[in-house]
């Protein structure tokens, strides 16, 4: 065996031969037999060969990179020559994106990507009516480190115009339909020649005729462009097809849901002249019961040319039965809160539903039952029922709150709905902690007050989506009646109103922003009003740059006092 190292000579006082106990440890710096690993020869080999290896595997690494650097990132995009449309639709249509935030994120330059970018740019503008559009130029600036700038030169051209719109319906250049179809046409003479306009041409004039009775209508169009002279001619020829009206209505897919249920909702019968607007306004009513998942309404026998009747079809997935929906969460006003709600579709038929929701945080804690029936003397008006207990714990209060509400709900059109209820309410005070001074006459504690009021309000909203608004505004209005010749305790009337709009920013999400407006005035013998009708201001609910119920009268402690 081949042994490196520095043994004990036969001189050593440790060694057995001088009679010298040997020691049980080896000596410091050695290891055990006394072999020093670092001059050994082939582990220094070993060693050596280690350090070779990993200083080729990083210079491979550093020559790969330097081979394949990191692309430039775009800072800027900027068109030049652009007049009749807007540098921010042009920069939609690209594939290559500037950085989101102009000093820091990446958005890399990819010269493939971007000279089909360029190819598109020329397909768009030729889309928009300029069909002598083409791109001049295009260069790649440093601007710093790895961010550049892109600017691109481009020459518009004169765009095409449209002479003239001819239009035939049934053979006929004049008639009862002219004058209707020439003013939906989005296409006008005198004005630039553009494919979505074109198309929306078509769109629109086989959607009027639809809604009046004519869902067979069939439409040619043609356009003529003259490149030398740059004006476009438009012929559209339209065949009304026979007057139809709505044949068998047929329902598949309901299961628990009664008929009558979903054939109340239909804005058209059998016999009815067809109306395609009608069509789809059905299937949204049938969305907004919350009681399918899926509504599909199919017309049918379109293609036959003779038949004047027209089948519907309307099929249906039903929603679940029964759902819970559970939540929880932590927040630094009220900690700990949860959240559980149970729904029961269909509830006793009739298209009603229940719902039943719990909630516990520091602040409050409620049990509610709801019941929603819709359709209840039409199908713009329905009705709401709720009822429950509710315990408020708040910074300078207590109360236990039993109460029921109907309200009455009617939806005048898309925009504009209104409520009209009732409220009744049995408030127990259980403590009130504010100093001497500040108290009202009639915040006692332990003291029981009645609230019996009348509901009113007024919801007016052009939003593009009611449940997820990104787009658009909302103004809501609401008073509150409460009197003695109702039965109340307390006398005073309450107003609250409400705006919200909604800006959608590109891909960052949307800008919200809401604005309030609430007041309340004591009527009749009331001397005050009570604490827990007052309102408070301050914290993430409302003014978020003041600490909770903080924006407002304080008592001497620093209590709210509303």
């Amino acid at each position: 065996m081949d042994v490196c190292g520095t043994l004990p000579s036969p001189s050593s006082p440790n060694d057995p031969g001088n009679g010298s106990p040997r020691s049980s440890a080896p000596a410091s710096g050695k290891a055990a037999l006394g072999v020093d690993p670092f001059s050994c020869l082939p582990l220094r080999l070993v060693l050596l060969l280690v350090l070779l290896a990993g200083q080729a595997v990083y210079a491979h690494a550093r020559e790969e990179k330097e081979k394949s650097p990191s692309p430039p990132q775009v800072r800027l995009i900027q068109f030049k020559g652009v007049r009749s449309l807007s540098t921010g639709e042009l920069k939609k249509i690209f594939t290559t994106k500037e950085k989101r935030f102009k000093f820091f994120g990446k958005a890399p330059l990819d010269e493939e990507v971007l000279g089909k970018d360029l190819d598109l740019l020329v397909k768009y503008y030729q889309s928009r009516g300029f069909y002598h559009a083409r791109v001049v130029s295009h260069k790649v600036l440093p601007l710093v480190g790895k961010d550049v700038r892109v600017e691109i030169q481009i020459e518009e051209g004169p765009p095409m115009v449209v002479s003239e719109i001819a239009l035939q319906v049934d053979g006929a250049r004049e008639g009862p339909w002219h004058q209707a179809l020439r003013s939906l046409a989005v296409l006008r003479e005198g004005e630039r020649f553009t494919t979505p306009a074109y198309q929306d041409t078509e769109k629109r004039i086989l959607r009027y005729l639809g809604d009046w009775g004519h869902p067979k209508a069939r439409l040619d169009m043609k356009a003529t462009l003259d490149k030398r002279s740059n004006t476009a001619q438009v012929m559209v020829e339209v065949q009304t097809g026979p007057l139809c009206h709505v044949g068998d209505i047929t329902l598949e897919g309901n299961e628990n849901v009664a008929d009558k249920v979903i054939l109340r909702e239909l804005t058209f019968k059998k016999g009815d002249r067809f109306n395609s607007t009608k069509i789809s306004e059905s299937q949204q009513r049938l969305f907004n019961l919350d009681l399918f998942q899926f509504v599909d309404i199919t017309v049918e026998n379109l293609e036959s040319v003779d038949s004047t009747s027209i089948p519907v079809r309307i099929l249906v997935k039903e929603a679940k039965k029964q759902t819970v929906r559970v939540g929880v969460g932590y927040g630094t006003e009220d900690e700990f809160r949860g959240q559980v709600q149970y729904e029961v579709r269909d509830f006793l038929g009739n298209g009603r539903r229940l719902q039943v929701n719990a909630k516990a945080s520091s602040l409050v804690q409620f049990l509610e039952g709801k019941v929603l029936q819709p359709h209840l003397f039409d199908a713009k008006s329905s009705l709401t029922l709720t009822g429950g207990v509710r315990h408020e714990d708040q910074e300078s209060f207590e109360n236990r709150k039993v109460y029921v509400s109907p309200l009455l709900n009617y939806k005048w059109s898309e925009r504009l709905s209104s409520f009209l209820g009732y409220n009744l309410e049995a408030n127990r005070l259980l403590s009130v902690d504010l100093s001497k001074g500040a108290l009202g006459p009639i915040d006692d504690e332990n003291q029981e007050y009645y609230v019996s009021s009348l509901l009113m309000g007024n919801t007016w909203e052009q939003v593009d989506n009611t449940l997820n608004p990104r787009k658009g505004w909302r103004f809501l209005q609401s008073v509150e009646w409460a009197s003695v010749g109702l039965g109340s305790e307390v006398d005073f009337v309450k107003l609250a109103l409400e705006a919200r709009g909604y800006l959608p920013l590109r891909k960052y999400g949307v800008l919200a922003a809401k604005l309030k407006y609430g007041g309340i005035q004591k009527l009749e013998n009331t001397t005050d009003i009570p604490i827990f009708k007052r309102f408070f201001v301050g914290g993430s609910d409302s003014v978020r740059g003041y600490p909770y119920q903080r924006l407002g009268l304080l008592d001497r402690r620093g209590n709210p006092i509303g």
